[in-house]
């Protein structure tokens, strides 16, 4: 460790305030609920975790009593594992301050308290490098203000990412103390450390393998006592707190010489597996952070100055003594495992950050010491070229996470808090919430209901174990709802629409899969749904017997298509901007490829004459970029004005004055459930609105 003076503290003081400064400074009046009183998260994940909190608070554990979550993914719910470090330190700390903040809002502020640490973690360890107060200093303030993770650390993203980039910094600092102090005792913080760290984050496993790898090198060289005990300490309690994680990772050990990143990090990475989806679209390709980035976007995520300063930082690292080479040789390690995980999506430049930021702090005082010794400069200029190097290094990162924060939209407002406060104060507390997934975490903590489909997803953290001891069928959670929920909002026909939500809501993913267990044909199963739910019930036995479907399988498939459920649908605008992958979705072609529908909306920027961003015009007939329309339909508080342009066209027009919006649409899809709820709101007469608020409407099914 470094000795803290006087400069030591002032440094660590202006890290804590100007990362926390800098993201509060973000906070404005659009991420507070006027009408409800709650602070606005950005992340729908943030509502989960707000939720947890909640129950380890209600119930002292972060189930609802039971070790199941049945508000996620119902039915039938999920076995609750889930790391519970955030959950603990809210609750703490929410015992604390309960006088003056409530939970959500201790929730909504405690990533722009909590992140600023990670600058005081670089600077420490920067310390420990016998690097100045300054560099370590700058260092820090680059891992504080990097792009991606101050974007995931601002008030309002209540997520685990404020550990991913303290814990790391934290584990490997005190290992490397212990090599290069040659004691024990730090390899035993170290090891309490990436304990603790394996209850904060799911992706543990990338530290814990990178470690594994390089203190493995570093024993067989060296035979270091204390990186052994470090490595039996880790194993030992990890496996104490929760049974049967190490020896999963074990198992993946000899993968690691494949190079694939899902191979690499299966419990992490296998987001987009076909054995997950199988023939069945996923979700996982629409989620940004999942996808894999470009080096533009590396470069933004990072921040340029501290790629530029961490990568030329390793060649003083390597020179670096003191500790044998082990830090160059686990910097070098982390780093490669940081970009084979960035083939799994741009979450992890997270990864990245920690050791870059370690490396930069090495570069600035390599920097300062080579300018130093230039005797035959003038000091003046040596401290303006000084000065320089650090503002072009420094800067841009701030600059670039502020300009990018612009982005950033609060995805529920008090309209969908209306929906949710509702739902829980007019419904049976059995009501099963069907919603886009993104908002499922919300209704599911908001409306305290259980919810048909969540950022839970395929629940993937779970897809390593779910073996024997699995309490579901393995492939549940799933990604099957994604289809479903889209099919009824696709179909024109409103009785299938119904089934098929009814279906979700009463028997979740049992009954298809249990048609695809019968006939093994993912298609076939997906007809023999439809033909079941169009179906009177004294029909279905004799239908299924038909297929060849064995009399028991054909008894328990009809039973599941007989439960039924209450269920609301919720709708709103949001909608609109992911219609096109809801008619691609719920058009899926399990045979072949699928047909891209001919999509798009955009919003009003002039009423007079009409011109709408993505090319609607009208001067004197309405036109899409320069296209007739074969019908326009105009929308105005809550009447319906028809008006046929091209009845050869392909597609229609439908401008939604009330909402300032214009849509394109497919003619096939005209009666769709999409069009009829959510741009024209009439309901198909199979659904009747029982409250709408703004541009959201809560939708039941009409007995």
């Amino acid at each position: 460790m470094i000795k803290l003076t006087r400069g030591s503290l002032i440094v660590i003081f202006i890290l804590l305030t100007t990362g926390f400064a800098v993201r509060a400074g973000t906070d404005n009046s659009s991420l507070h609920s006027e009408r409800h009183h709650e602070p606005l998260m950005y992340d729908m994940d943030s509502y989960y975790n707000l939720r947890l909190a909640m129950n380890l608070l209600d119930h002292g554990e972060l189930s609802d009593g039971d070790g199941w979550d049945r508000h996620s993914y119902y039915p039938p719910g999920v076995p609750l594992d889930y790391p519970p470090l955030l959950a603990f330190i809210t609750i703490i700390l929410h015992l604390l301050t309960s006088r003056f903040l409530s939970l959500s809002e201790l929730a909504f502020w405690l990533p722009a308290v909590v992140s600023p640490l990670a600058g005081v973690a670089v600077f420490l360890f920067a310390g420990s490098l016998d690097c100045d107060d300054l560099s370590s200093g700058l260092a820090g303030l680059l891992a504080v203000t990097a792009p991606f993770y101050f974007m995931r650390t601002v008030p309002g993203f209540y997520d685990t990412d404020i550990f991913n980039v303290l814990f790391p910094l934290m584990v490997v600092h005190s290992l490397y103390l212990s090599v290069r102090r040659d004691d024990w005792r730090w390899s035993t913080v170290s090891a309490m450390l990436i304990t603790l760290y394996s209850t904060a984050w799911n992706g543990w496993q990338i530290l814990y393998y990178v470690l594994l790898v390089s203190c493995g090198i570093f024993i067989l060289r060296y035979r270091d006592r204390n990186i052994l005990l470090f490595l039996l300490i880790t194993t030992a309690l990890i496996e104490l707190t929760d049974p049967g994680r190490i020896p999963s990772l074990i198992r993946g050990i000899p993968l690691m010489a494949s190079g694939a990143a899902g191979q690499l990090f299966p419990e992490i990475l296998n987001t987009g597996s076909s054995t997950m989806t199988g023939a069945f679209p996923s979700p996982y390709a629409n989620i940004t952070e999942l996808q894999p980035p470009g080096f533009a976007e590396i470069i933004t995520g990072t921040g340029p100055g501290l790629l530029i300063a961490g990568i030329m930082g390793l060649e003083p690292l390597r020179r670096l003594r003191g500790d044998d080479g082990f830090l160059f040789m686990t910097v070098m390690i982390w780093l490669v495992a940081g970009l084979v995980c960035l083939s799994g999506g741009l979450r992890f430049i997270e990864v990245l950050i920690a050791p870059l930021s370690v490396t930069s702090a090495l570069f600035f005082s390599e920097i300062r010491t080579r300018l130093a010794r230039r005797k035959n400069m003038d000091p003046p200029f040596r401290s303006l070229l000084s000065a320089s190097i650090i503002v072009m290094l420094v800067l841009p990162s701030p600059l670039i996470a502020l300009d990018s924060y612009g982005s950033l939209h609060p995805r529920v407002d008090d309209c969908m808090m209306d929906a949710a406060v509702y739902i829980r104060e007019n419904t049976a507390e059995d009501t099963v919430v069907v919603c886009n997934w993104v908002h499922g975490h919300f209704f599911a903590w908001m409306a305290d209901r259980p919810v048909n489909f969540d950022g839970r997803l395929g629940y993937i953290e779970t897809l390593p174990v779910r073996n024997h001891g699995y309490p579901l069928d393995p492939r549940v959670p799933g990604v099957w709802r994604e289809y479903w929920q889209d099919r009824a909002l696709a179909t024109s026909d409103p009785v299938l629409a119904d089934g098929i939500l009814s279906m979700l809501a009463s028997s979740g993913d049992e009954c298809y899969l249990e048609v695809y267990d019968a006939t093994g044909d993912p298609a076939g199963s997906v007809r023999i749904i439809e033909e079941l739910i169009r179906m009177d019930e004294d029909q279905r036995m004799t239908y299924l017997e038909s297929l060849g479907i064995s009399a028991s399988a054909a008894d328990s498939i009809a039973a599941l298509m007989e439960r039924r459920s209450g269920y609301v649908l919720v709708t709103s605008d949001s909608l609109i901007d992911k219609g096109y992958w809801i008619l691609y979705y719920g058009s899926w072609n399990f045979t072949g490829p699928t047909v891209k529908p001919f999509y798009s909306e955009g919003e009003i920027i002039s009423r007079n004459p009409l011109i709408s961003s993505d090319g609607v015009t009208f001067n004197g007939t309405v036109l899409f970029k320069g296209m007739k329309p074969c019908r326009v339909f105009t929308v105005k508080e809550g009447w319906v004005d028809v008006v046929t342009v091209d009845p050869s066209s392909g597609f229609n027009v439908y401008i939604l004055k009330d909402r300032n919006r214009t849509v394109t649409v497919p003619v096939k899809y005209e009666d769709s459930l999409f069009v009829r709820l959510v741009l024209m709101g009439d309901g198909a007469g199979r659904f009747r609105a029982v409250m709408r608020s703004g541009d959201v409407t809560l939708w039941e099914p009409i007995e």
